[in-house]
């Protein structure tokens, strides 16, 4: 523990200060501190009228991360007025999943008119992955114009697996934006869903996402299947000089093939073509 200043009860009393720098400060090195003393403090400073303590409680509260800190930061999740301090205390409660965490509050923040709300609530589902939640989270997908949010739905319904999700994962497979399309990869890898074969083999080519096609490819194929389907795009990508994606389809080949893999390496760093990624490869002997 890094040294400081003041003793804990000091920092606990620095809380009620009239200085809001002194407060904040107080509430930031408490989080640091991680001592469970310092909880009943910092949920009384919930309700504070500055919002920045408010915001900075909440931090703290999640560094330390007890129990007792769940339901006052699920009350506040739903009657705090700003949307900084309520994202941060959605995304803080993803940190208490290996506690038992009421979600009722968390799927009310899914309908929040703030995209940062939406998307840390979806992080905090995910991370505590209750079934309960997985209808909110396919509608939110369905209609969100937020692609951040989007993409946070899709990785908190590959955290769940629940097989309902899986319709709507293959439908962004097939998305326009490519941060959809791999978020969705990798959430069907996470399932194992036979389904997405072809939309992955498909996928795997495309320049840019080979690296989540690749590694869902390897979780639902078997061993011989995954080298004769990693090394035809190998040769395909190569040909097209895709190095970024020639380098992701061999970290998952060389666990296969060894000695096709190092073929492949050694092609590339023959080939200047590929030298702004020479130096990942030799990392990959």
């Amino acid at each position: 523990m890094p040294d400081y200043e003041k003793s804990l009860t000091e920092y606990i009393k620095d809380l009620k200060s009239d200085d809001s720098k002194i407060r904040i400060k107080a509430a930031i090195i408490l989080g640091e501190w991680g001592n469970d003393r310092a909880v009943t403090p910092l949920i009384a400073a919930l309700s504070h009228p500055d919002e920045n303590l408010r915001r900075e409680s909440v931090h703290a509260l999640k560094e330390i991360c007890n129990r007792r800190s769940i339901e006052p930061l699920l009350d506040l999740l739903k009657t705090e007025p700003t949307a900084e301090v309520k994202s941060e205390i959605a995304y803080a409660l993803g940190f208490f999943s290996k506690y038992t965490v009421e979600i009722d509050n968390l799927i009310d923040a899914l309908s929040d008119e703030h995209p940062l709300v939406r998307q840390n609530a979806a992080f905090a589902l995910g991370k505590i992955r209750r079934r309960k939640s997985v209808k909110k989270l396919i509608s939110l997908l369905e209609k969100d114009t937020s692609i951040k949010v989007q993409e946070m739905v899709i990785w908190a319904l590959g955290e769940i697996k629940d097989k309902r999700a899986v319709p709507v994962l293959l439908k962004a497979m097939k998305d326009d934006q490519i941060s959809i399309r791999k978020n969705a990869a990798y959430a069907l890898g996470l399932f194992k869903e036979k389904t997405a074969i072809n939309l992955l083999k498909a996928q795997l080519t495309r320049p840019g996402e080979a690296k989540e096609a690749a590694w869902a490819l390897n979780r639902i194929l078997s061993d011989k299947e995954t080298k004769s389907v990693l090394r035809k795009a190998f040769q395909k990508m190569f040909r097209d000089k895709q190095g970024e994606d020639c380098v992701e389809i061999c970290r998952v080949l060389i666990n296969k093939d060894k000695e096709t893999t190092q073929r492949y390496i050694n092609d590339m760093l023959d080939d200047m073509d590929f030298a702004p990624f020479h130096r990942d490869l030799k990392y990959l002997y």
